[in-house]
């Protein structure tokens, strides 16, 4: 039974790792049957932008319409897949006086501290906010791209490739209430 987030994104999120086995951390294969949310809501909004300005101006619109509707932006985070794109979403955002909060690694997220929530997919695992917006979901950053060459290489790929589906379903799922996933230019294949 699932608490934290919608049965709609609980939905998206598990079609991400779907045909894909997963230790259930007991020593047994986690197939998800029979797990389901209490919430209901909305399925993830996805917006695919021709550019990083028109994301913007999307991320811009949802936090716009969030605040119209009494969310406070404290319980809302950004999330991009790494601290360089995550430095490019936080210009974007201060550049229209929307105050923020990283959430870093190293420190404890203080929630006294006001501010749009930004952290990286792999700093969320474990958080929960009311909204998530996952940005900058890519071709060639989700899935991070590696090069691989050989056998050993090509089977470590397909290793990857579920990491990385992993990774991006742990962002999801933080959101209790709704989620936004943005790209720009050319969109992740998980997108599809």
């Amino acid at each position: 039974m699932n608490y934290r987030t919608t049965e709609e994104t609980r939905k998206w999120a598990v079609r991400l790792l779907e045909g894909r086995a997963f230790d259930d951390l007991d020593g047994n294969q986690d197939s998800q049957k029979g797990y389901c949310s209490l919430l209901r809501g909305e399925p993830p909004l996805i917006v695919a932008a021709a550019s990083f300005a028109d994301e913007i101006k999307a991320i811009l619109n949802h936090l716009n319409g969030l605040k119209k509707s009494g969310v406070d932006l404290d319980n809302v985070c950004l999330v991009a897949r790494t601290n360089e794109l995550l430095d490019q979403y936080e210009a974007a955002i201060k550049a229209v006086g929307i105050a923020d909060y990283r959430i870093r690694r190293s420190i404890a997220e203080d929630r006294r501290t006001p501010g749009l929530r930004l952290a990286t997919m792999h700093r969320v695992k474990g958080l929960e906010f009311e909204h998530v917006i996952v940005a900058g979901v890519n071709e060639g950053i989700i899935p991070l791209k590696v090069h691989h060459s050989t056998e050993t290489e090509a089977f470590e790929a397909a290793e990857t490739e579920t990491r990385e589906r992993a990774l991006l379903y742990v962002a999801v799922t933080r959101a209790k209430r709704g989620a936004l996933i943005t790209s720009h230019g050319v969109k992740s294949s998980f997108l599809t």
